[in-house]
Parts: C-alpha cells; sequence; structure tokens
C-alpha cells in the first residue's frame, strides 16, 4: 500500500501498537512471518527486526490483531497495546 494511502487511514482509524516479545531464534521467524503477510522488502523486514523485543509496527486495529493472530498460531509472543500517535505513524516505523 502507498505511504500516502496508509497514513492516510492510519489517521482516521483506530490504531494499535504491536509488540513483539520474541529474541533470536523466534525473532527471525517473526520477520520472516511479517515479511510474507505485509509484502515487506528485505531491508523493511530487517528494520523491524531490530526492534525486537519491543514494538514493532503501529497500525490498525485490524492490521495489528491480524498480525498477532499469524504469530500465535506459530506458537510466537506478541501483544497489542492501544496507540493513541497517529500523526506521522509511518515515518516513526520507517516505511
Amino acid at each position: 500500500m502507498p505511504n500516502e494511502m496508509r497514513e492516510e487511514i492510519l489517521a482516521k482509524a483506530t490504531t494499535g501498537n504491536l509488540i513483539v516479545w520474541e529474541k533470536e531464534p523466534g525473532a527471525t521467524v517473526v520477520t520472516k512471518i511479517m515479511r510474507e503477510a505485509m509484502s515487506l522488502f528485505l531491508a523493511e523486514a530487517m528494520k523491524l527486526k531490530k526492534k525486537m523485543p519491543g514494538s514493532v509496527l503501529i497500525g490498525t486495529q485490524s492490521e495489528t490483531y491480524r498480525l498477532k493472530q499469524l504469530l500465535a498460531a506459530e506458537g510466537l509472543k506478541a501483544s497489542i497495546s492501544r496507540s493513541v500517535t497517529t500523526i506521522g505513524v509511518v515515518a516513526q516505523i520507517g516505511f
């Protein structure tokens, strides 16, 4: 999805903060799952991996919930906290 479109959606939607609790080797599996689910380039996925364990992504509630479910299906630990900041969110995650 183009950055401009994503920023517009995030500015209007309730957002969630995806927190991934995995360290290696789980972080590598998380990265692979997120890269595939979000159609990320390798460099983008590696930026997310460097944030693990911790806050990895701010996205819409449905986006973060879907990612959490994909990770849980593989036995990986993640949680979602409510995000109150949506201005410039794309810049915060490096996309």
